[in-house]
């Protein structure tokens, strides 16, 4: 039976509410652990299925959650959160199970494909803990969904390192298994249906055309940082992803029951919130880019004074307090939301990711220094992420908290690809010699100064953006309620347009 975490008559039980949140958490892991236990496991892979295309197995997964995430988040809205998190898990679960098995490297692109369901679970992971908690509880709860995201960065890598030293790029995928098929009754059983579901017609015209527009502009940076940016593929899908996107748009302001109402969309909240996230996840994204060639690079290679010619797992070694102090700030940054309000939680955040890249470009190669630089990025990720779950749970009304919170896990999947994929140019500019038999690059110095220093410019403008938007002044609310049909802010005053 279901937790009654709202119960008619007094308070639930501390114990109900942690034991909900942890079964989420928990669960939500799963988007975490598909991305970062599966990556130390590609060169396996590529040996095994004896191909040079394994960046598509983690290709496939964005772009498959990307095309499905608006789609599944309307249907989350209309049909309930808990629902289509079972059904995403069951599909995740499918997945896995093809992917430990499959025999091909077809089948195991198509095993991952169908992992990619879960690439937005964490937005709608926000979502339902925003219907299904109590109003108070939420903003910290909030808070400590980012928990997992720390939790999963210490964790996984080491993990990932076990289970392919002792069971081979399988033992991942059996693991994966074995987590969902264990997490899904616990979750069936212990976690309320969220309430307030919206009975209007999906517009499956708008999630046909926002879903495929996120998917080819990921595609389309892919290629064209492989290719060449005057190739005709990432032309051709850039400027299809820009069509669709247009269109998508268009068809927002002229549908009868449009996929997000446009006064949401287009409004003084969700707007501006998209953009100063987005231009902070490019910091993020960038030194996540960085950070490890250059630590893994040889001591002084070639004379260019950095590298400390790390492994895999030494990185993981030195760079573990990033992911312990993620899990620290994120309870703590949804703490402050709920008395500061949020959108000094994001300014907090951004500052400390720009001392975070300006530590980098410093170009620190000894244990101590980066160990602190990982302090203050795990800080930055935790203020990031709580911060940013409050701040669009405040701009959505109920009815549209499913397909915002998606829409919000798509523009971090874009911030994502977009750093990455300028960090990777800048970088490519400042090669000093590649080796003819391990292709291993060797970079200039200028390269890691420049990826800093331009993450630095992006990260000023969400800074600023972050510094002038109207919407998180007020301690975080939990969401907006929505009053005949209007949304207004949970103390009753009216959404700003």
């Amino acid at each position: 039976m279901a937790l009654d975490l709202t119960p008619s008559h007094g308070a639930a039980p501390r114990y109900r509410l942690l034991l909900a949140l942890a079964v989420i958490i928990l669960f939500s892991e799963t988007a975490t652990f598909e991305v970062l236990m599966v990556m130390p496991a590609l060169p396996d892979m590529a040996a095994h299925y004896r191909t040079t295309d394994t960046a598509w197995v983690v290709s496939i997964l964005t772009l498959a959650g990307a095309t499905v995430m608006p789609l599944v988040g309307r249907a989350a809205d209309r049909w309930g959160k808990k629902r289509v998190i079972l059904l995403l898990g069951c599909a995740f679960l499918a997945g896995g199970v093809l992917c430990a098995t499959a025999d091909s490297f077809a089948l195991l692109l198509t095993g991952r494909a169908l992992q990619g369901s879960m690439v937005g679970i964490v937005g709608l992971s926000y979502s339902l803990v925003r219907d299904i908690m109590p109003r108070n509880f939420v903003p910290v709860a909030l808070g400590m969904v980012v928990t997992g995201v720390g939790m999963s960065a210490v964790a996984g890598p080491f993990a990932a390192g076990a289970l392919i030293d002792a069971f081979g790029f399988r033992g991942i995928f059996w693991f994966m298994v074995a987590y969902a098929a264990i997490l899904l009754p616990l979750y069936a059983l212990l976690i309320p249906e969220s309430r307030g579901q919206a009975g209007q017609p999906i517009d499956y015209l708008g999630s046909v055309l926002l879903g495929p527009a996120a998917a080819a502009l990921l595609y389309g940076l892919s290629r064209g940082s492989q290719d060449g940016w005057t190739s005709g593929a990432a032309l051709g899908l850039l400027l299809a992803g820009a069509l669709l996107l247009a269109g998508f748009l268009v068809r927002q302001r002229t549908a009868r029951h449009p996929l997000i109402e446009p006064r949401i969309l287009f409004g003084a909240r969700f707007g501006p919130t998209l953009l100063a996230v987005g231009c902070v996840s490019y910091m993020m994204n960038a030194h996540a880019l960085l950070v490890p060639t250059m630590l893994r690079t040889p001591p002084g290679a070639g004379g260019t004074g950095y590298g400390a010619g790390l492994s895999a797992t030494g990185y993981a070694t030195w760079t573990w307090p990033l992911g312990a102090l993620a899990m620290i700030t994120g309870p703590l940054g949804g703490y402050l939301a709920k008395r500061i309000g949020p959108r000094r939680v994001l300014l907090g955040s951004a500052c400390l990711f720009l001392a975070t890249l300006y530590a980098g470009g410093r170009l620190p190669h000894v244990f101590w220094q980066v160990a602190m630089m990982s302090v203050i990025a795990g800080m930055a990720v935790g203020f990031l992420h709580s911060s940013n779950a409050n701040l669009v749970q405040d701009a959505l009304p109920s009815s549209h908290s499913g397909v915002g919170n998606t829409i919000g896990a798509m523009n971090s999947l874009l911030a994502a690809s977009i750093g990455s994929t300028v960090t990777g140019i800048v970088m490519a500019d400042h090669v000093r010699a590649t080796d003819p038999v391990s292709h291993a690059v060797l970079y200039e110095p200028g390269a890691f100064t420049s990826g800093y220093l331009y993450a630095a410019a992006v990260g000023a403008a969400g800074l600023v953006v972050a510094l002038v938007m109207r919407h998180g002044h007020r301690p975080a609310q939990g969401g907006l309620a929505e009053d005949g049909g209007r949304p207004v802010k949970r103390d009753d005053s009216p959404l700003p347009t």
